[in-house]
């Protein structure tokens, strides 16, 4: 008796990648939904009134849901104190974070990058990524 190591031998033909079983889930046919936790968005805007009128102005807008699904959402503003370093960093952006179920506000002042519009608050270990490869992140991170 001859054996044949041919793979597909006597069996219908199978696609390039399949791996001998069925990867994808038995138990539901319908993809289940990702839900996102946080997202962040960059504006850019020229305010019409104030110390900054007629002058380009960076809005970060971001928001989180808390481990207790508490919604935070996040405002950070670039202000008439905020200077371009020469690496492209805005110093001094005024960042509001807000308790949309209890209403209380706090506030911390970040760093923001020019061009990716990052904005990062040491204090709290925190990032906003508009540029996210899911559309915006608001979140904490670490410093390796």
């Amino acid at each position: 008796m001859a054996y044949s190591n041919n793979k597909n031998a006597g069996y219908y033909p199978q696609p390039k990648n399949y791996g001998g079983y069925n990867k994808q889930m038995q138990y539901s046919p319908m993809k289940q939904e990702f839900r996102k936790h946080s997202g962040a968005k960059l504006t850019r805007y020229f305010p019409k009134t104030g110390a900054n009128a007629g002058v380009e102005q960076y809005l970060v807008t971001g928001w989180r849901l808390s481990r207790n699904k508490e919604l935070i959402s996040v405002r950070c503003v670039t202000t008439s104190k905020s200077k371009l370093s020469e690496k492209g960093w805005y110093g001094s952006v005024a960042c509001t974070f807000t308790n949309t179920v209890t209403g209380e506000t706090n506030f911390h002042w970040g760093t923001m990058h020019k061009a990716t519009g990052k904005v990062v608050i040491d204090k709290l270990a925190v990032v906003l990524n508009p540029k996210a490869k899911n559309g915006g992140y608001c979140g904490t991170y670490i410093n390796k």
